[in-house]
């Protein structure tokens, strides 16, 4: 999948590339699953004292009327800023609901920061499908 390129200017990225402070907060993701199943979540990014690194913690919700199977799936994650991409690598910590199964994998997301308020790429799971995060309503940190 092609990801644009994002539309940060120099001024988000501080100097010197540093990573911006404005992506830490509260975050709504989804992603198009391209079958009967809906995904979507929500994240909470925090600075941590490593350079371009945040810690994250997120919580993701799968249904799919169609098998009666809906997973909402509470997860750890580490999001690393590279120019203006974001990688986050998560770990799965416990089920909140449906059964723990070997075929959920953690939900992890290669992500272009468009701005402090937006980013798209796509969720890596199983296969790569399409997901936008947006900042949440009311949380800016």
């Amino acid at each position: 999948m092609c990801l644009a390129p994002a539309a940060l200017g120099p001024a988000a990225l501080g100097q010197d590339g540093d990573t911006p402070a404005t992506l830490a907060g509260n975050w709504v993701f989804e992603a198009d699953l391209h079958q009967a199943c809906t995904f979507d979540g929500q994240a909470r990014l925090t600075p941590t004292d490593t350079k371009n690194v945040f810690g994250c913690e997120l919580t993701a919700r799968q249904d799919c009327p169609s098998i009666d199977v809906t997973y909402v799936v509470q997860q750890t994650c580490t999001a690393t800023v590279n120019g203006d991409a974001m990688t986050i690598r998560s770990e799965i910590q416990t089920f909140l609901q449906g059964e723990p199964s070997a075929f959920y994998t953690p939900d992890s997301f290669q992500l272009r920061i468009q701005s402090a308020s937006r980013m798209s790429g796509v969720l890596v799971g199983a296969d790569f499908y399409p997901a936008v995060w947006q900042r949440a309503d009311g949380a800016i940190s």
